[in-house]
């Protein structure tokens, strides 16, 4: 069943908290802004306006927002929950930032990202630090979202959502293609 929470223009990052019952999400123009809602989308509020920005995650832990913008070159920021403490954590990317996740891995917290026109899938520490490029797609302008869970990345890429073992750097495996174009994509594990 269908059911529309919030109306927005151009959404492109959409992220749930659980822990507070909200939704954020980014709107990219017209000015951009990340915004949020509670989760029966009362109580629409704007968290801050930015310059273009695309995929965002959330740190419900910490109380934080990272995200990136459509700008070449590109940042990743990170901001708390209320819009303060702008910070750039991932600084000059050759390319925009969609899809985007931070998952607290075995010592640390990593950010992994999709560059969109170059098709790199690429991870960093949560505070920049550690920077590497974990495979790429070779494919342009077609990657658009990733989630991770505790051992596989899966990304998007044109046609198809494909998984990659996080820590072994083994070829990546599609798991599904499909006949249009992939945008979203949201890993379940039931427990």
């Amino acid at each position: 069943m269908l059911e529309t929470i919030v109306t927005t223009i151009y959404p492109v990052g959409i992220s749930f908290d659980s822990v507070n019952g909200h939704i954020y999400w980014t709107e990219t123009y017209n000015p951009g802004k990340i915004m949020r809602c509670n989760s029966d989308g009362s109580n629409v509020t704007i968290i801050v306006y930015e310059t273009k920005p695309t995929a965002l995650t959330l740190d419900t832990q910490n109380r934080l927002i990272y995200y990136g913008q459509q700008t070449s070159p590109s940042q990743i920021f990170r901001i708390n929950f209320d819009g303060t403490d702008k910070r750039v954590i991932v600084k000059d990317l050759a390319t925009y930032v969609f899809g985007i996740e931070i998952v607290a891995d075995v010592d640390v917290k990593s950010l992994y990202w999709m560059a969109y026109t170059t098709g790199d899938l690429q991870s960093a520490w949560y505070n920049g630090s550690n920077f590497k490029t974990i495979t790429s797609t070779f494919a342009t302008n077609t990657n658009w979202d990733i989630d991770v869970d505790e051992d596989f990345i899966f990304y998007t890429t044109n046609n198809q959502i494909v998984k990659i073992n996080k820590y072994l750097g083994q070829n990546p495996t599609v798991v599904h293609t499909d006949t249009q174009q992939i945008y979203g994509l949201l890993f379940y594990k039931q427990e």
